[in-house]
């Protein structure tokens, strides 16, 4: 349950399940720095361990990890604290505290409302002095969608309400003006565009004998109204919507202005104080005031950029060649940048910490929570095999609450079982929601930020999609393996954050690269980052599914915050809509890398095919496999023997999302196939991608292309990929110990890819 004013609402009252949470200000850090923690709870005072994670869950009943304690500085007991957050996104302008000193004023701006009639005020605009409330200029639409315009000083105040029936998705012009001199206060809002547009207009005027000569505002804010609590100062009433070209005037427009305006036309610009264009900047949280005033303004909690707005007409469809057509941003009530917390704990990590996934373990009372990080190895040091962590996909699920659809539920085998992280998100909606979710205006969410508790990026989360772990549960079957390898295979790891940063000299350090089992989120970057080191004589092991799937941009100026647009193909849960799939973050073309350059199946042999969650499968082994050339792959594996059949996720090696060998979509000519997934249920359906016309017989028992395929091949100069083509695969890694047909091929590989060049 979330509030109005951001606080966390905890235990006991709203039937809580967890008691205690928290998020770290990095996910990536070396020996040597600084890493900070930010926990919440409502109980005095909670207990904190440093933990090294050395493997995942193997019983779907039970949370039990194995960890190793640290021994940190700051383990022990601390006083606990409730921390507020404060979503939905806003821009403060910072105007003169006296710029309505001259008693006459003007205002204006043009408006998209997406959910008009949404049954609580939604502000606009505002400019007030939010300590005492001596002063008030205010823009809102009412809980009925009409739009007012409330004046206040310390005798009183003066509200006007338009007569507009404001509809959503249409744009709408609006000005305000004060005239003191004049005693009048004036609201006029007209419609721009819709089949009606140009006809409805509405003028509301009433005498107004306000003095705002000795105003001292202290704050203006679009999209939202500041309110305090316990001292501390929050915005609400946020607008859902777009809004586009804010201008501040000194004096009085007269009607004719105005209607200039309305028309797109320019006006006077005597006693103009700002004039704010979201047409430059798409992607920083700068808005520009092109007044020369250099009253520029800042976005709060990543309203989306790069939209369209009300100049767009549809000849253009990339913000960086009309930038004027996108002069506007989309704000909502549930954006979230940031959470905001009070740091709580820190920890300078030692200079003899080993890599790997570590944990600040928090307990208070009965109740148990993890807040993840990895520790990298110091800067400049060498190791064969590096593991990349595919944080950048963790970060798109980050709260993902796509469960309330019910729409998977007929593809899984298993009952849907939710873990107390799935109905922590359900009630709280502060802790912000996923790329595969909508905010609450219907519209897809594009932006995704790591600061801020991720409930279901947990060791011990039983996700409920698989039945058991997905992502970083499961990454840690990976780790667990490297670790169990012993010294011989000395292992660094590096987040997908690390390599879009440090680019290819980051991969040129190791001589294999071993992929998480689910890397479905790379920037260009990194794609670029990836066939350099190939073409170098780079090897990599891809051990998972559905890799390499999403164009991703990380925001340059903030890398905690990444952008997905899903366009209009893939597997997806929204649409981009028209006009708006440029990433604002790095002007790169949203949707497929299979659309826009890299094709999965020509970087690493194989591509995502088919989806579900029936039960997995095993794998038969083909002609390719008893090629001379790859003979160490199947060292101690006997020809007919089934590769693994048996796992700790849906039984099987080969299950959730799997990816196919496809000569059609440019697997390499030479590659191998080398084993082909037993054939998997019905509840396993082929993407959409794969299909140009809607046709029957799409599922696993019909359709050859539901499948998963071991794939291996060389490149000029040394390079190799081996690609299993399935999430399910490090379950199977770890069954029984790692010791297994799954883990022993695995093993072989690496054993020739840690090799030197």
């Amino acid at each position: 349950m979330s509030t109005s004013d951001g606080a966390y609402l905890r235990l006991n009252e709203n039937g809580d399940v967890l008691d205690i949470t928290g998020y770290a200000d990095r996910w990536s850090v070396r020996p040597g720095e600084l890493i900070t923690f930010h926990i919440s709870t409502n109980r005095a005072e909670y207990r904190a361990e440093v933990v090294e994670l050395l493997g995942g869950m193997t019983d779907p009943r039970s949370t039990e990890l194995p960890v190793r304690e640290v021994g940190a500085e700051c383990d022990g007991t601390h006083p606990g604290e409730i921390q507020r957050t404060d979503t939905g996104s806003y821009a403060e302008l910072p105007l003169p505290a006296q710029w309505l000193a001259e008693n006459t004023f003007n205002v204006q701006l043009r408006f998209l409302p997406t959910v008009p009639q949404a049954g609580r005020q939604q502000v606009l605009f505002h400019s007030g002095d939010h300590d005492t409330g001596r002063h008030l200029v205010e823009l809102a639409i009412d809980p009925e969608g009409r739009l007012g315009l409330t004046l206040a000083d310390t005798s009183g105040q003066v509200r006007l309400i338009s007569g507009t029936e404001l509809h959503s998705d249409c744009w709408y012009f609006v000005n305000l003006t004060y005239d003191g001199a004049a005693g009048r206060a004036r609201l006029y809002v007209a419609q721009t565009t819709g089949w009606r547009a140009g006809n409805v207009r509405d003028t509301v005027e009433a005498p107004a004998a306000l003095d705002f000569s000795d105003s001292l505002l202290s704050g203006t804010y679009i999209a939202g109204a500041p309110t305090l609590i316990d001292g501390a100062l929050y915005l609400d009433r946020h607008f859902n919507g777009k809004i586009e070209d804010p201008r501040c005037h000194g004096r009085a427009l007269d009607p004719s202005e105005v209607e200039i305006a309305h028309r797109g036309g320019s006006v006077q610009p005597t006693a103009l104080v700002a004039d704010y264009d979201f047409a430059t900047d798409f992607s920083t949280n700068r808005l520009h005031d092109r007044s020369g005033n250099h009253h520029h303004g800042t976005l709060h909690q990543a309203p989306q950029r790069g939209v369209t707005g009300s100049r767009w007409d549809g000849r253009h469809t990339d913000f960086r060649t009309a930038p004027d057509h996108y002069a506007a941003a989309h704000f909502h009530e549930d954006d979230l940048e940031d959470s905001g917390w009070l740091p709580s704990l820190t920890w300078t990590v030692p200079t003899d910490t080993p890599p790997g996934a570590y944990a600040l373990r928090l307990r208070a009372g009965d109740e148990v929570d993890y807040i993840p990080f990895f520790v990298r190895r110091p800067a400049g040091s060498r190791a064969k095999v590096l593991f990349l962590v595919p944080t950048l996909t963790y970060q798109a699920y980050a709260n993902e609450r796509l469960f309330e659809s019910g729409l998977q539920e007929d593809f899984m085998v298993h009952d849907m079982t939710l873990a107390p992280q799935d109905e922590f998100i359900v009630r709280h909606d502060e802790v912000g929601r996923s790329l595969y979710d909508t905010h609450t205006d219907g519209s897809g969410v594009a932006y995704s930020s790591r600061l801020r508790p991720v409930l279901n990026l947990r060791p011990h989360y039983h996700n409920w999609l698989s039945g058991h772990v997905r992502h970083l549960a499961a990454d840690l079957f990976i780790l667990g393996w490297l670790r169990s390898l012993g010294e011989e295979y000395d292992f660094d790891v590096a987040l997908d954050e690390d390599l879009h940063r440090e680019g290819p000299a980051l991969l040129a350090r190791y001589n294999t690269l071993v992929t998480g089992s689910h890397p479905e989120y790379w920037t260009r970057d990194m794609m670029d980052s990836l066939t350099t080191y190939l073409a170098d004589g780079g090897r990599l092991m891809y051990l998972g599914g559905n890799g390499f799937y999403w164009v991703t941009s990380v925001f340059e100026d903030r890398p905690h915050l990444i952008e997905v647009r899903r366009g209009n193909s893939g597997t997806r849960c929204w649409d981009s809509p028209p006009g708006e799939l440029v990433h604002s973050a790095s002007g790169d073309h949203g949707g497929l890398w299979r659309f826009n350059g890299y094709v999965p199946q020509q970087v690493v042999g194989v591509g995502m095919a088919a989806q579900g969650w029936g039960k997995a499968a095993g794998y038969r082994r083909l002609d390719d496999s008893h090629d001379e050339s790859v003979a160490f792959i199947f060292e101690g594996i006997a020809p007919d023997e089934v590769i693994g059949d048996f796992g700790y996720v849906l039984g099987g090696a080969a299950g959730d999302e799997v990816d196919r060998f496809g000569l059609d979509l440019g697997t390499p000519a030479h590659a191998l196939r080398l084993a082909t997934s037993t054939r998997l249920d019905d509840r396993y359906q082929i993407t959409q991608e794969e299909l140009l016309m809607t046709a029957p017989r799409q599922g696993g028992t019909e359709n050859e292309r539901v499948r998963s395929d071991l794939t291996y091949f060389e490149i000029d100069g040394g390079g190799a990929v081996f690609s299993v083509g399935s999430i399910c695969w490090a379950g199977s890694l770890a069954y029984h110990g790692f010791d297994n047909n799954v883990a022993r091929i695995t093993g072989n590989v690496l054993a020739r890819f840690a090799q030197d060049r």
